[in-house]
């Protein structure tokens, strides 16, 4: 283990000294004793991973604190374990969270660039240079109470920066989020054929309904009426000349499978006096389509029909 830096039982010292002052630091971020806990204890967990690569002072952990308010308040933090009790640890920074403090460290620069200036510098005394108040009061020749004061009126508006900067948006992704799924299951249960719905029982892994049904709850009809229909399918008809010639007649019954979006396939023959006069009913049927499909559950299904062709000769 490398220790070049800093030894156990200093670290450990270090801990029990910073530990009111990181506790300050939590309860004015967040007002609450047990968010404070959890940023001391993330800081010290954070501290002792950079233990053996930088030089641990008041300064570094303060800075260290300061990016894990900022983390906590984005709702960014990592899941962290802490260290067991023989000081080991149990986790390492993940490259995601070295970009996350840079990005905390950024942004907190930018916001400190635009305050008043005598505020940025009793900031940065307290948790860049890791001053106490006390020090900082006789740094600058001014009261303690001040210093308190100073501190108290940067936290508080960094605080309604970042509330305002993270929250804001992320409640602006989450209301555009929810009005595009009420309107997504708007147009689906307003059109449940439409496109729209298929797009969502995809996107939710819905198991597409594959099933052919032999009696579906409505059938699937040609979209033209009766009688246009049998006009057309009298016009399109042309009997096999060598069927003809043979005097070959009779019923062709042709079942078929209308898809849910009305084409026409799986086409068999279930009772012929010839196969010229099969195809030939095939051809007919099939330009048909498109057709209605048949519905189950307000929804469109797949079905099997089945259709009769009567050729007679004069």
């Amino acid at each position: 283990m490398g220790t070049d830096f800093i030894t156990e039982q200093a670290f450990k010292e270090m801990v029990e000294r910073m530990r009111p002052r990181l506790m300050q630091m939590g309860r004015e971020f967040f007002g609450s004793d047990t968010e404070a806990e959890e940023v001391v204890q993330e800081t010290w967990l954070r501290a002792w991973n950079v233990r053996d690569k930088v030089m641990l002072t008041d300064a570094y952990v303060m800075r260290i604190a300061r990016n894990c308010c900022v983390s906590m308040w984005r709702g960014q933090r990592a899941q962290i374990e802490l260290a067991a009790d023989d000081g080991t640890a149990v986790t390492e920074i993940t490259p995601e969270e070295e970009v996350e403090e840079k990005e905390n460290s950024e942004w907190l620069l930018s916001r400190l660039q635009r305050m008043p200036k005598n505020e940025r510098e009793v900031w940065q005394l307290f948790y860049d240079d890791g001053l106490t108040v006390e020090e900082i009061a006789e740094v600058r020749s001014i009261s303690v109470a001040t210093v308190r004061k100073t501190i108290s009126n940067v936290r508080s508006r960094l605080r309604k920066d970042i509330r305002r900067h993270f929250f804001g948006l992320r409640h602006l992704l989450i209301l555009i989020f929810v009005a595009l799924i009420t309107g997504i299951a708007v147009a689906a249960f307003v059109n449940p054929q439409g496109r729209v719905r298929g797009i969502m029982e995809k996107l939710l892994f819905i198991p597409e309904d594959t099933t052919i049904y032999d009696s579906p709850e409505v059938l699937p009809s040609s979209n033209m009426d009766l009688e246009k229909f049998y006009r057309f399918i009298i016009s399109e008809l042309h009997y096999p000349e060598s069927a003809a010639d043979e005097g070959v007649e009779g019923h062709v019954i042709v079942s078929f499978v209308v898809e849910k979006d009305g084409s026409l396939t799986h086409f068999e023959t279930l009772n012929s006096p010839d196969e010229r006069l099969s195809a030939e009913a095939i051809r007919v049927i099939s330009l048909t389509a498109p057709w209605h499909p048949a519905q189950n559950k307000k929804k469109s299904v797949r079905s099997r029909f089945s259709l009769p062709i009567n050729f007679r000769l004069k």
